[in-house]
């Protein structure tokens, strides 16, 4: 005849045993030389002090359960604004190499147009002529505000 959960018994029985031999006695003695011992054993002599163990700490009341998530909601939340800060940064970073760009860009062209009065400029339909003083002067200042725009 084979009894039922016999495995479950069997499990429940041993857990409940070593759980006693957890509990286990702790013995403090000082020897001859001034040190002072803690053991599960007692020393050879017999002579030494029996500690009491704490308990261990009682399981986590409604409270603390409460007050671990309001913790880790805190922490989640610091996360995510450091985390969107990391991204504001890195755009702003990017926004400055632009500008950084741009303006070397609108200096160039602009250093090319007051150098190089007599420059061919090619049109929409791939003809290459020369603009006008008036067309030129224009395109200077443009490009000057442009350099004023980007290279703050």
């Amino acid at each position: 005849m084979v009894i039922p959960y016999f495995k479950q018994v069997c499990l429940a029985l041993l857990t409940v045993l070593l759980s006693f031999s957890v509990n286990a006695e702790i013995f403090k003695w000082v020897d001859e030389n001034g040190q002072t011992h803690y053991s599960q054993t007692p020393p050879e002599s017999g002579m030494a002090e029996t500690i009491d163990v704490p308990p261990p700490p009682p399981i986590a009341s409604e409270t603390d359960e409460n007050e671990i998530e309001t913790l880790i909601e805190q922490q989640q939340a610091a996360e995510k604004a450091e985390q969107e800060a990391k991204e504001t940064a890195e755009q702003e970073a990017e926004r400055e190499a632009q500008l950084a760009t741009n303006c070397q860009v609108a200096t160039d062209n602009l250093r090319g147009y007051q150098n190089n009065p007599g420059r061919r400029v090619i049109d929409e339909e791939g003809n290459a002529t020369r603009p006008s003083e008036e067309e030129r002067q224009q395109k200077i200042q443009d490009l000057q505000d442009k350099i004023d725009l980007y290279c703050q």
